[in-house]
């Protein structure tokens, strides 16, 4: 199976701002095939909806599943992940910019 990637931008962002056209380059330069999703409401996120979203976008994951999150992408991951069942793995998972707040709420 192909390794996948999923970057998901951040508040009030969208797919082709900053550095994620360059990574979603790079990535499928090496061999990934890579999605950079517009996440809905961005200006006015809501943490259940973009969980939802990525859910349906992303489907099954396994080991060759990988995600990148920046600002409230971070959290998106993060909370897809902790939905999944105990036995699903996915390859790994980066957080750019993360929220203070919510880092804060991890403790």
């Amino acid at each position: 199976m192909n390794k996948r990637a999923f970057i998901i931008h951040g508040w009030d962002g969208y797919p082709d701002e900053g550095w994620f056209p360059w990574l979603k380059t790079e990535l499928e330069k090496n061999g990934f095939q890579v999605y950079v999703p517009a996440m809905p409401e961005s200006a006015e996120p809501k943490i259940e909806v973009w969980v939802s979203h990525l859910s349906k976008i992303v489907g099954d994951v396994d080991e060759n599943t990988y995600f990148v999150g920046y600002s409230i992408g971070c959290q998106t991951i993060l909370r897809f992940l902790e939905s999944l069942p105990a036995d699903k793995k996915v390859g790994g998972a980066v957080r750019s910019s993360a929220q203070k707040r919510f880092a804060q709420m991890l403790k």
